[in-house]
């Protein structure tokens, strides 16, 4: 009998009574010959674990002689290796046969997983001819029971879907709302020279850190301190002003600037300061765009702060409809950039650009439930967009992968048919159903094909 070690990783048992065909499932989910098949009960009286991806998060499968049907001579210590290996699982996947029904013996079987106190997913195997009548299944009163053929690979992708929610969030906190109380939010201070940056860094830490003139390029160096704002542990980050490339010559300043551009790719929230006083009625100017873009293209979260305010016609709560123009108009990865005025000099609106700053890291950093997004997608799925004669595809299964910036995993057939458009369409449609509008999100799109 082959020993192992208990490895690193998430671990699927398969569990049932012998011939009801563990050794091809695993076969199918490992997509290896390695377990012996035979009509035949008893064949398999090792143990066998695989590592493989279940799409694309990695997992260890174990195939098991049939429970409660071993011989004398090999009885105990497979009934111990079972016991073993049943409290080494993060998951049981426990097989049944469609064609056979609930047996006496697996209702044995039953019993011993509950008290084992292990997440279990019932595949009943053989179901390839015909439907096999859950009620007898369902009176074991297990919330996940899926039918599949192991031999023919159906149900397989519906198994694969179930299986994949447990590897990535047993229980939802993975990437969930955090509750870290030690965590610290950084917030990089970007902009063009002499915008009010090294002023706003002053007054939200309240003491004379930088110092500050009506001149370009005091400011050299990225510069960070610590500091706690309504309960929340920050990290402000003040950079060097950011000049157009063909402006730069000197080359401290081409030193500054890449020091700021590195400092605001390691920051959680970008803060973009934009002088107020010199906006043209009706346009923002070009660099500040441009650089608020860059920001947003590597994944970044941004509030944009426009400073001055008292040097321009415009009250603290004002929303000009000429800038919602210009952002809706230049940033295709936000629909809504949150953007406010505010005063350095005055100290105005500046708990309000902090506030702002942590819902947006808190939203960006939020898991949402995989059962959430795959009920969002089965109505996608109905959508004219994606029913239209041209598409010739289907969206299987979304997952969330990543947060900061949050990133999506799509299993989708055909991929090779989705349009950029459709692209647009679905990540339009995730943030417009998930209140995602004002932060930036990936998503992945991978070929969804039978194992």
């Amino acid at each position: 009998m082959e020993i192992f070690v208990r490895l690193d990783k998430f671990r699927i048992v398969l569990i049932g009574r012998t011939n009801v065909g563990k050794s091809t499932l695993f076969n199918r989910l490992t997509n290896s010959r390695d377990a012996i098949v035979f009509d035949r009960a008893g064949v398999t009286r090792d143990f066998r674990e695989k590592e493989t991806l279940i799409w694309d998060k990695s997992a260890v499968i174990i195939d098991t002689p049939g429970m409660l049907d071993y011989s004398e001579h090999f009885g105990k210590q497979i009934s111990t290796k079972l016991s073993e290996t049943i409290q080494s699982a993060d998951l049981i996947v426990f097989v049944l046969d469609g064609t056979v029904g609930v047996t006496a013996q697996e209702a044995e079987i039953s019993g011993i997983l509950r008290k084992s106190g292990k997440e279990v997913i019932v595949a009943v195997n053989k179901c390839e001819k015909e439907n096999f009548v859950k009620t007898e299944v369902l009176e074991l009163g297990y919330d996940n029971v899926i039918q599949i053929s192991a031999e023919h690979g159906i149900g397989i992708e519906d198994l694969l879907a179930t299986v994949h929610q447990y590897l990535f969030n047993p229980d939802e906190t993975q990437f969930g709302d955090r509750k870290d109380t030690d965590e610290v939010i950084k917030l990089a201070i970007i902009g063009r020279p002499n915008v009010g940056k090294s002023a706003l860094v002053n007054v939200i830490l309240g003491e004379n850190k930088r110092l500050v003139g009506d001149f370009a390029g005091l400011t050299r160096e990225s510069f960070a301190l610590d500091f706690e704002f309504h309960g929340r542990k920050l990290k402000i980050i003040d950079t060097p002003g950011l000049r157009r490339s063909a402006r730069i010559t000197d080359v401290l300043e081409k030193i500054s600037v890449a020091n700021c551009k590195s400092a605001y790719k390691q920051a959680d929230v970008v803060i973009l300061v934009i002088d107020a006083s010199s906006l043209i009625v009706g346009e923002i100017e070009k660099q500040d765009l441009t650089l608020a873009a860059e920001v947003v293209k590597n994944g970044k979260s941004i509030v944009i702060a426009f400073n001055k305010q008292d040097l321009t016609p415009y009250g603290l709560n004002d929303t000009p409809k000429f800038l919602e123009r210009n952002f809706a108009k230049s940033f295709s990865q936000l629909k809504e950039v949150p953007f406010l005025f505010i005063s350095a000099v005055h100290n105005k609106n500046i708990d309000k650009m902090l506030k702002t700053s942590i819902a947006i890291y808190d939203k960006q950093n939020r898991k949402i439930k995989t059962m959430e997004l795959n009920n969002w997608l089965k109505a996608l799925n109905q959508t004219d967009m994606l029913q239209s004669g041209s598409a010739r595809f289907r969206l299987k299964y979304v997952t969330q992968v990543h947060s900061n910036p949050l990133t999506f995993l799509v299993f989708t057939t055909n991929v090779k048919n989705l349009r950029e458009d459709h692209k647009r369409y679905v990540v339009n449609k995730l943030k417009e159903s998930f209140d995602l509008v004002d932060i930036p999100v990936r998503i992945r799109y991978k070929s969804s094909t039978p194992v």
